[in-house]
């Protein structure tokens, strides 16, 4: 290992190698990869490692506990001068254990959720906080998880650096929204609050709209008669549905929902702000971040029908929602895309190696 060209690895959950195969920009999107793609262009020998890279077989796989599909992986850390990703709080232990000097950072995906949901738990809560203040560093995608991981769970602020999330506004390139009829909502996070969503669509019984989530989040839930549900779609299958509707719903439950994302539906706003696809969206702390209220979107108040059905009627005077689509498309060139968050980890990471 050496400084001149330190060797950085991501530790993925999931797999990356089949669900994005061809060619990125143009048959995925690098979103998923976090920068990775980009980090050679600031000297950084970077890739990454998942589950299949211990086994091949998908059955054993499909048998391993998620803990233990992270607790293997870190068979590979030693080798590399600095381990990047969203789940290592199941192999900091091993920084201990084995004296590692392989500096780790974690990608904050849901920290601050997991910290207050264990809070009545005096001896877990203690042991999470605990080892999630051993990581050299911690990367947050909003300033809330920052200023929430220092007030109320004490956290080093040192340690804590916001790197916005970067979208790949190439793959999502500009669409023209101006014969398009429905009204999309995307989303499999648990964070995501459909009910509401069936509230409005039960309100504009004129409106088509169209969900593509999880089972799990609807499960128990009448589906109106105008809104079509796809459980899952390859993504561009779901680029082809971007472009057919002419506004997107992100609706979610408020920030003390204990379920979730710390940040959740912040892929999918990015996603639909390089698309030029206008948004209203539920009043997430995150948002203050990546958009303006008037200014980007529309944003609206948490489990409020009636706020979100008259955003939607004035996001149906196209002239209005053209201005904050392009607004948004802008922004996300300008400040949010893979490479920006790719030159904004350099930075951490060169503080560290």
């Amino acid at each position: 290992m050496t400084k001149n060209n330190p060797k950085i690895l991501y530790l993925f959950s999931g797999r990356r190698s089949q669900v994005y195969s061809g060619e990125i920009h143009r048959d995925f999107p690098d979103t998923p990869f976090y920068g990775l793609n980009y980090l050679k262009e600031f000297g950084l020998d970077a890739e990454y490692k998942d589950i299949h890279d211990v086994f091949r077989s998908n059955k054993i796989i499909s048998k391993l506990p998620f803990i233990w599909k992270h607790i293997l992986l870190t068979k590979f850390i030693k080798d590399y001068d600095l381990v990047f990703g969203s789940s290592l709080l199941y192999n900091i232990i091993f920084k201990k254990i084995f004296r590692l000097k392989t500096k780790f950072v974690l990608l904050n995906i849901s920290l601050n959720r997991t910290l207050h949901k264990n809070r009545p738990s005096f001896l877990k809560y203690k042991f999470i906080r605990y080892w999630a203040g051993q990581f050299d560093a911690i990367v947050c995608l909003s300033h809330f998880q920052i200023d929430d991981l220092v007030n109320n769970h004490q956290l080093d602020r040192n340690k804590l650096h916001f790197v916005p999330l970067g979208a790949d506004e190439q793959f999502w390139s500009p669409l023209d929204f101006m014969n398009n009829k429905d009204i999309l909502a995307v989303g499999k996070d648990n964070g995501r609050d459909y009910q509401t969503l069936f509230q409005v669509a039960r309100k504009m019984p004129q409106e088509r709209f169209a969900v593509v989530c999880g089972r799990w989040n609807i499960a128990g839930l009448d589906v109106p008669d105008n809104v079509r549900v796809t459980y899952g779609l390859p993504i561009k299958e779901l680029k082809i549905l971007y472009k057919s509707a002419k506004m997107l719903l992100l609706i979610t439950h408020d920030d003390q929902y204990q379920d979730g994302s710390d940040c959740s539906g912040q892929t999918v706003l990015l996603d639909a702000m390089s698309s030029g696809l206008p948004i209203i969206a539920s009043r997430k702390k995150y948002l203050a971040d990546y958009a303006g209220d008037n200014e980007e979107l529309l944003t609206v108040n948490f489990y409020d029908a009636a706020d979100i059905t008259a955003k939607i009627k004035i996001l149906n005077k196209v002239s209005f929602a053209q201005t904050l689509a392009w607004a948004a498309r802008s922004r996300v060139v300008s400040h949010f895309t893979s490479k920006k968050m790719a030159e904004n980890l350099n930075i951490v990471f060169r503080k560290l190696l």
